[in-house]
C-alpha cells in the first residue's frame, strides 16, 4: 500500500508542476507520468519529458483549466519517429490567444516524424520474396476517393525503407492499350496479349484512361476472357471507351514478378513483396490511419519542424481555423492529399516540403464569395513535387478555391497533370517556379481554371514556367495492334478553359511550355501584359468557344450587388456576343519564337473589343506566322499560318514592332542588352526573387 501511496504523490506533483509550466518536452524515452517540463530524464529517472504528444496536449488543456495559461507555450519534440495509434485531433480547447500563442515544434536540428503507419515484421522466404504476416490490420477501411477508385485492392500502401512499393501489376512498366470497345463503358479487347491471372478476378483492378488523356480512374475487374483477350469491368468508366487508350492491371498474385512490387492476401492476412533493387529491407511500414493531424476551430497555433508520413488519406486537415502557421514541415509518403486548408482566416503554410502524395499536394479554400472578404491564406516558399502518384489528373500540386488566397515563391515540379488549379475570386499566384508538369496528360495546363465568367480578380504574375510537356495519343492502328503516344503534346502553360474570364497574366517568363504558353479558350476580359515568351510553338492562343452556359453560374453569383459592381465594374455590362472572346487585352509582351512550322500566335477574336498593342516580336529564323480570324469582319474565315505583316495589316494589332530584344534568362532572372527597346514599349523590369527564397 505504501508503494501506491508514493506513486500517487509523485503523479500529483507532476501534474501540479506542469500546470505552472510554459514549456513542455516530448521524447521517445520520456514518460507520460513525468512533468514534461525538462527535456531529458533526470539522474534518478523520476522526472523528465513526456513520451507522447497527446500527453503534452492534455498538459496545455490542464494549464487552461487551472487558470495558469498566462504566457506563450512551446512544446518541443525530440528527434525520432512517433507512431500514432490515432490522429492528433486539435480543437478550440487547444488554441492559443494573441500574445499567448502556442508553438508545437520539432527540436531544432533533429528529424521529428509523426507516422500514421503500422510497422510490420517480415522474413525472407527466398532470395527474391519477402513475407509479412499481419498480427494487426491497418485502421483505414475506405479509399480516400470513392468516386475515382473502385475495386477490391488494399486500402493501404506498403513502404520498404521509406520507399513506396507498387502493387503487383501488368505491364511491369508503361501501359497496355484498348484494342476495341465491346460495349460503351465496361467491356474491351486488348492489343497486347493478356497474362494469365491466377487470383480471383474480383481482387484485380485496372487503372485506366478510358476515353481521353485527361481523366484517369481505377475500376475492379468482373472477368477476364483469356481466349478472347478481353476484360470486362465491374463498373462503368466515366468516359466512353476508345481504341488505343491506356490502362494497366494490378493486384493479382500472379503478377508479382518485379522488384518493388507487392501483394496482400486478405484470406491469410499476409503481405508479400519483392524488394527494390539494391535494397535490403530494414523498416517495413503499412499506411494505417486516414489522417495524421486534424484541426477544427483552432487559432493562434504554430506547427514547425515536423514531418508527417504514411496516412492513407489527407495527412493534415485544418478547418475553420484562424491565425495558424505551418512552417518547415515535411509531408510525404501520403496516400491522399498532403495538406487541406478549408475555411477560416489567415492560415499559412511556408518553407515546407510536400512530395509523394497520392492526390493533391496542397488544397486551400476560404473567404466569403458574397462579400469578397479574403481568406488571407498563404502558401509561401514551399517545395512541392511528385504529387498525384495515385490519381494522376485534376489532383494538382496546389488547388485553390474561395476568395483571396496567395500562392507565392513556391517551387513546383514533376507532376502528371496540373501544377496549380484555381477557382473563385481575387487569388494571387506569383513568383512561383513551375516545371515538368503534364507528364501523363494532354489537353492540360500547368496553371488551369475554367467555366466561369464570375471568377474575377485573379492575378498570375512574375512566375517562371518552363518545360511543360504534355503526353497524349497521336495515332492508333487497330488492325496492326499499334498505338503511338507522344510528348510533347497538346498542353499549355496557363490554360483558361471554357470561357474563363477576368484574369490578369503579367510579368511571367515562359520557356518551352508545350503547345501554347497561354491559351484563352473562349474567355473574356483577360489581360496579358509584360510577359516574356521564348517558345518554339505558340506564345498566345485565343480561340472562339461558345460557352454561353457560363451565364448560369454568373446568374447564381452576386455580380449585381454593389460590392461586386465596385470590384468588377465590367462584369454587369451586357455581353455583345456570348460565343466571342471579347474584351481581352494583349500589350507590352516580348515574344521570341524559334518556330519555323506553324503559327506563333492564334487570334480568333473580335476587333472592336480587343486591344493588342506595343508588343515586341522576334524570330531568329526570320519566320513569324499568325493564325487568325477576325470575328466581326466580313473577310473570309480562318486564316492559318499567315506572315506577320499580313496580320498587322488587318489593323487589330497596333504599335508592335519586330526587333531583337536581346534577352537572356539565367537563374530565373531576365536580362537584356536592349533596355531602350523594352522601355520604349513600356516593358517593365521583372522581379529577381522568383522561386524559392533561401
Amino acid at each position: 500500500m505504501e508503494h501506491y501511496r508514493c506513486l500517487f504523490i509523485v503523479v500529483c506533483l507532476c501534474f501540479g508542476t506542469s500546470a505552472m509550466a510554459t514549456d513542455y518536452y516530448v521524447n521517445p524515452t520520456g514518460n507520460d507520468l513525468w512533468s514534461g517540463t525538462i527535456n531529458l530524464p533526470n539522474a534518478t529517472r523520476t522526472n523528465g519529458p513526456f513520451k507522447t504528444l497527446e500527453r503534452a496536449q492534455q498538459a496545455i488543456r490542464t494549464l487552461k483549466q487551472t487558470n495558469n495559461f498566462n504566457n506563450k507555450v512551446t512544446v518541443t519534440i525530440a528527434g525520432g519517429r512517433y507512431y500514432l495509434n490515432q490522429p492528433l485531433n486539435f480543437s478550440l480547447l487547444d488554441s492559443g490567444l494573441p500574445g499567448r500563442e502556442i508553438l508545437w515544434q520539432g527540436e531544432p536540428g533533429a528529424q521529428v516524424t509523426l507516422s500514421a503507419g503500422l510497422p510490420i515484421t517480415c522474413t525472407q522466404r527466398t532470395t527474391t520474396f519477402w513475407d509479412c504476416p499481419l498480427t494487426k490490420l491497418p485502421a483505414n477501411t475506405t479509399y480516400f476517393d470513392i468516386v475515382r477508385i473502385k475495386g477490391n485492392i488494399p486500402k493501404f500502401e506498403l513502404f520498404v525503407n521509406d520507399q513506396k512499393m507498387q502493387l503487383a501489376r501488368w505491364p511491369d512498366n508503361g501501359w497496355a492499350h484498348i484494342k476495341l470497345p465491346l460495349d460503351q463503358k465496361t467491356h474491351f479487347s486488348v492489343m497486347e496479349t493478356l497474362p494469365t491471372l491466377t487470383g480471383t478476378n474480383t481482387d484485380a483492378q485496372v487503372h485506366i484512361f478510358a476515353g481521353n488523356d485527361w481523366y484517369d480512374q481505377y475500376i475492379g475487374i468482373d472477368s477476364v476472357d483469356q481466349s478472347g483477350n478481353a476484360i470486362k469491368l465491374s463498373a462503368p468508366t466515366s468516359y466512353t471507351l476508345r481504341s488505343g487508350r491506356r490502362f494497366y492491371i494490378q493486384n493479382d498474385p500472379s503478377l508479382l514478378n518485379a522488384p518493388g512490387e507487392w501483394v496482400y492476401n486478405a484470406m491469410t492476412k499476409k503481405v508479400s513483396f519483392i524488394a527494390p533493387v539494391g535494397i535490403t529491407p530494414k523498416v517495413t511500414i503499412l499506411s494505417s490511419l486516414t489522417h495524421i493531424l486534424t484541426a477544427d476551430g483552432i487559432s493562434n497555433l504554430t506547427f514547425k519542424n515536423i514531418s508527417f508520413q504514411h496516412s492513407t488519406g489527407t495527412a493534415i486537415k485544418v478547418k475553420n481555423s484562424t491565425n495558424v502557421v505551418m512552417d518547415n514541415l515535411g509531408v510525404n509518403s501520403i496516400g491522399g492529399k498532403g495538406v487541406d486548408i478549408n475555411g477560416g482566416q489567415n492560415v499559412q503554410l511556408s518553407n515546407s516540403k510536400i512530395h509523394h502524395t497520392g492526390a493533391q499536394g496542397v488544397v486551400v479554400s476560404g473567404g466569403d464569395k458574397k462579400t469578397l472578404q479574403a481568406s488571407g491564406h498563404v502558401i509561401h516558399n514551399n517545395y512541392i513535387h511528385h504529387m498525384s502518384t495515385v490519381i494522376l489528373t485534376y489532383t494538382p500540386g496546389v488547388g485553390v478555391s474561395g476568395v483571396g488566397v496567395t500562392v507565392s515563391n513556391n517551387l513546383l515540379e514533376q507532376g502528371p497533370h496540373n501544377a496549380i488549379t484555381f477557382g473563385g475570386n481575387n487569388h494571387l499566384i506569383e513568383k512561383n517556379e513551375i516545371h515538368h508538369f503534364c507528364l501523363q496528360s494532354s489537353d492540360a495546363g500547368a496553371i488551369y481554371s475554367g467555366r466561369h465568367w464570375d471568377w474575377r480578380g485573379n492575378v498570375i504574375r512574375y512566375n517562371y514556367l518552363h518545360d511543360i510537356m504534355g503526353y497524349g495519343m497521336k495515332s492508333v492502328d487497330v488492325a496492326n495492334n499499334q498505338v503511338v503516344y507522344q510528348s510533347p503534346d497538346w498542353t499549355h502553360g496557363v490554360y483558361l478553359d471554357d470561357g474563363m474570364s477576368g484574369v490578369e497574366i503579367s510579368g511571367n517568363i515562359f520557356e518551352n511550355v508545350g503547345s501554347q504558353a497561354i491559351f484563352i479558350n473562349g474567355g473574356r476580359d483577360n489581360i496579358i501584359t509584360n510577359n516574356y515568351f521564348k517558345i518554339n510553338k505558340r506564345a498566345i492562343g485565343i480561340d472562339q468557344r461558345d460557352y454561353s452556359q457560363n451565364q448560369i453560374t454568373l446568374d447564381d453569383s452576386p455580380y449585381k450587388t454593389p460590392i461586386w459592381q465596385q470590384a468588377y465594374p465590367g462584369l454587369a455590362t451586357p455581353i455583345n456576343n456570348k460565343s466571342w472572346p471579347e474584351g481581352n487585352q494583349i500589350e507590352r509582351n516580348v515574344i521570341v519564337s524559334a518556330s519555323v512550322v506553324g503559327s506563333s500566335l492564334l487570334y480568333r477574336l473580335p476587333k472592336a473589343s480587343t486591344t493588342i498593342a506595343n508588343n515586341i516580336i522576334w524570330s531568329p529564323t526570320g519566320i513569324f506566322l499568325v493564325a487568325y480570324k477576325i470575328l466581326d469582319s466580313s473577310a473570309p474565315g480562318n486564316q492559318n499560318d499567315k506572315p506577320w505583316l499580313q496580320w498587322v495589316a488587318k489593323g487589330v494589332e497596333k504599335g508592335s514592332v519586330v526587333a531583337d530584344p536581346c534577352v537572356t534568362i539565367v537563374n530565373k532572372q531576365m536580362t537584356t542588352c536592349s533596355p531602350a527597346l523594352l522601355s520604349g514599349k513600356g516593358f517593365l523590369p521583372l522581379p529577381t526573387d522568383i522561386g524559392l527564397i533561401p
